[in-house]
């Protein structure tokens, strides 16, 4: 990871003033290298984050591609972008400042990136010297701190300056009446596909609604669903929940074409983008809870394994749970 350009704006909504810098920040300095550096790469991570592309003709794909051929410099596409998004934003935003990071960062290719960084109030110390020349240490409060880089940002775009493709991920905000995504819908004005992890939650929630309504717990269904992500994970970074519902329900044809229509009704019988780390955990665990209150996590793969774990039936119709094979317990 390397950024090759960063600029800073403040966007202070308590006052409804933004402040747009002439310079680029200084990214040979280390310590600032570090930092956006950190958050860009936690944020491309992120499952939340949802995909997108910049059609030929979109506004903010044309500034971006006269900045490449040298007709604008970096500090004015970055005070464009900062002035929109600011221009949007101030409509839907409570109270609060953001400095919004605009900067050029170098992976496999390069992207262009928003980061905005919602200000928090924190404290730090301070050493002061009295007239007699004793020493005094007090607790100062600063107003806008930005978030560490082990904290989530509250928005991310990530456009790559080759293909145009967006990865992107931002709360909902209330603009003319309307609920919408303020950078995908207003600024960037693109269509996006849903998150990784939207994704993976409903396609867990149908397959545990079907099996349910037709008289299953659920469990094993949904252990080889996540089993299946988990494996398509490792050689592809798309899931396609049709074939998952086709070879979790292909003894019940009544179960699998329910959960067709389901898939129909949530528009997702085509392949989906997913974050193969995502989804590659979503294979490794997984965890039930009984009406008794009793809570367990075990590895997805012992549902194949009955030397391992095992629910049955008994005659009264009462489940029970079989833990087996094991040396001994630890308390946690």
């Amino acid at each position: 990871m390397q950024i090759n350009k960063a600029a800073l704006e403040i966007f202070d909504f308590t006052s409804s003033l933004a402040v747009y810098s002439e310079h680029e920040l200084n990214v040979g300095d280390e310590h600032i290298q570090e930092y956006i550096g950190a958050h860009v790469v936690k944020a491309f991570r992120d499952p939340s984050a949802r995909t997108g592309l910049l059609q030929v003709g979109n506004p903010m794909r044309q500034r971006i591609e006269a900045y490449q051929l040298g007709n604008t410099s970096f500090v004015s596409l970055a005070k464009d972008i900062g002035e929109r998004a600011f221009d949007y934003m101030k409509q839907a935003t409570d109270g609060m400042v953001i400095d919004t990071i605009i900067c050029e960062a170098h992976m496999e290719t390069d992207y262009l990136c928003i980061l905005l960084c919602q200000a928090h109030h924190a404290f730090t110390h301070q050493l002061f010297s009295e007239d007699d020349g004793s020493l005094t240490t007090e607790l100062i409060p600063h107003k806008a701190v930005l978030p560490m880089p082990s904290q989530k940002l509250r928005s991310f775009v990530a456009i790559n300056m080759k293909d145009f493709s967006v990865k992107l991920f931002e709360p909902k905000g209330e603009f003319d009446g309307e609920v919408s995504y303020i950078l995908a819908d207003k600024v960037l004005q693109l269509v996006t596909e849903q998150s990784s992890r939207d994704t993976v939650k409903k396609v867990k929630s149908i397959i545990d609604k079907v099996a349910k309504a037709h008289e299953s717990d659920g469990v094993e269904e949904m252990t080889q669903a996540k089993s299946m992500i988990a494996k398509n994970a490792e050689v592809s970074d798309t899931v396609n929940p049709l074939r998952i519902v086709e070879e979790v329900f292909k003894a019940n044809p009544i179960q699998q074409e329910a959960a067709k229509k389901e898939l129909v009704e949530q528009d997702m019988m085509r392949p989906l983008p997913v974050n193969r780390e995502f989804a590659t955990k979503v294979g490794e665990h997984h965890k039930i809870k009984t009406d008794t209150g009793i809570e367990i996590s075990f590895p997805v793969e012992y549902m194949k394994n009955r030397e391992f774990i095992e629910i049955k039936q008994n005659e009264d119709g009462m489940l029970r749970i079989e833990l087996k094979n094991i040396n001994k317990i630890i308390n946690k």
